[in-house]
């Protein structure tokens, strides 16, 4: 898939799923490592009580990963295709991974 960014720059949109990892209690099946960088979309029922903002999130709770890196040896464990249209392109470096 790709999309067209307000340059007018095309860039392809990818997602990484391993067979081989599952969750964040996994080990990183490279290199054993277990302290990942990840990135997390979330959302909730939102209310006003007594001018505070309060979240419910017993009501709705939506958390979906975005992004797994190991902080060991920098392998991409998963990448939702959302995450190329969610963060900076420039973040990336010369493999195409961002620099989390």
């Amino acid at each position: 898939m790709k999309f067209i960014d307000t340059s007018g720059d095309e860039h392809e949109i990818t997602c990484v799923e391993r067979d081989d990892w599952s969750s964040l209690s996994d080990p990183c099946p490279e290199c054993g490592g277990q302290e990942f960088n990840h990135i997390s979309t979330s959302g909730g029922h939102y209310s006003s009580r007594d001018e505070a903002v309060v979240l419910r999130s017993d009501f709705w709770d939506a958390e979906k990963a975005q992004f797994t890196r190991c902080r060991d040896c920098r392998a991409v464990l998963y990448k939702h295709s959302a995450f190329d249209l969610l963060f900076e392109r420039c973040a990336e470096d010369e493999t195409g991974s961002t620099g989390l």
